[in-house]
């Protein structure tokens, strides 16, 4: 049994992992879906990170370089609904609050009504909100653009046993993955 645990990649202080590039986006949120849906958790799968932290890091290295870098900057994925959520509420929440401090603060002052003052200024947080959300949309655009000037999109997939790796390598060959491999990084 201590010879079996020796082989672990755990006690050896590295985890292996899959990595894939990937040329487009609606291919690498395919894998994504794909290794989400064969039980791979969240925090299993990583993409590399923003350009700047990427620049500052490794310079002006491609995809091809960075994909067997474990000291690559990367960032732990965020499924689309969760950033679709989070963005409803920075909308909503702030004409909540708009609504709620216009309603009080101003009425009887600048407008004869609550409900009028509460509509407008709650209006007025919710466009702030929109104009906040949609810098998050750009932001998350422009990831995508600087990813793909350096040669692909790069997702890794930690995986546990080698029929794990298998099925991560699986899933991101038939979704368009190219330079997918099994690699081992330190933990």
């Amino acid at each position: 049994m201590a010879a079996d645990n020796a082989t672990a990649p755990q006690s050896r202080a590295e985890v292996r992992e899959v990595v894939g590039v990937f040329d487009d986006l609606s291919s690498l949120q395919s894998a994504i879906d794909d290794l989400m849906t064969d039980g791979f958790d969240r925090s299993e799968i990583s993409l590399l990170a923003e350009d700047d932290a990427v620049r500052q890091k490794k310079g002006a290295a491609g995809a091809t370089e960075l994909e067997d870098d474990d000291r690559a900057p990367r960032v732990a994925y965020v499924e689309g609904e969760s950033l679709s959520e989070g963005k409803a509420l920075l909308v909503g929440g702030l004409f909540y609050v708009g609504a709620f401090v216009g309603a009080g603060a101003l009425a009887g002052r600048m407008f004869d009504s609550p409900i009028l003052a509460g509509a407008l200024t709650g209006g007025f947080a919710a466009l702030v909100g929109l104009a906040l959300s949609k810098l998050i949309g750009d932001r998350q655009a422009r990831w995508a653009r600087a990813q793909l000037e350096r040669g692909g999109l790069l997702l890794w997939a930690r995986a546990w046993t080698e029929e794990r790796e298998r099925e991560a390598m699986e899933v991101m060959k038939r979704n368009g993955g190219r330079h997918v491999h099994v690699h081992a990084v330190t933990a």
